[in-house]
């Protein structure tokens, strides 16, 4: 059995000779366990995923809110209506439209002649690990339907004219729209 003094000496020897790599090691173990104060990152692909839905929501009820605000307003400029609060409904939100190029191949087999069309969307390049669709443009979103709480509600023709107004903006049915009365 080796006694520790001579463990010690050995230990020592080989600390002589590896201090350096020793020392770099050290070095690294402490760094890797200092906390990081950056969030842990995540792919730019899935970054700009989750950047873009979230604009896409952000775009979504900030568009909702401002026509509910403006149709409120204006409702309660018909004549007898007197307050009018306005919630809508999405039926579909903001729809993103990209460049596609299109190409259309015709194949004759005898007498029978078949067209097999196929569509590519354009990506745009920055650099090697960035690559983007090609945006034509954005359709607004579809409104479902419509509620309607207003003062003047108890009135038959203020109903009319305030389901009429409100289908006329949207495009929705009058089925679809529902007027009651402010308590």
């Amino acid at each position: 059995m080796k006694l520790p003094s001579e463990l010690a000496g050995k230990a020592a020897a080989f600390l002589q000779k590896y201090r350096y790599p020793a020392l770099i090691l050290v070095i690294g173990l402490v760094l890797l366990a200092l906390p990081s104060k950056k969030k842990a990152s995540t792919a730019p692909a899935e970054q700009s995923q989750t950047a873009r839905t979230e604009t896409v929501s952000a775009v979504q009820t900030d568009y909702c809110a401002r026509t509910e605000r403006s149709l409120a307003q204006i409702l309660s400029q018909i004549d007898g209506a007197g307050q009018v609060r306005v919630m809508l409904t999405l039926a579909s939100g903001p729809q993103t439209v990209y460049q596609t190029d299109s190409e259309e191949q015709t194949q004759t087999d005898g007498a029978q002649s078949s067209a097999v069309r196929r569509q590519e969307t354009v990506i745009l390049s920055r650099g090697s690990s960035y690559n983007e669709p090609a945006v034509v443009g954005t359709q607004y979103p579809v409104f479902r339907g419509a509620l309607i709480v207003s003062e003047g509600a108890d009135s038959p023709a203020v109903r009319y004219q305030l389901a009429s107004a409100v289908s006329a903006l949207l495009g929705i049915g009058t089925d679809r729209i529902t007027v009651v009365k402010m308590k």
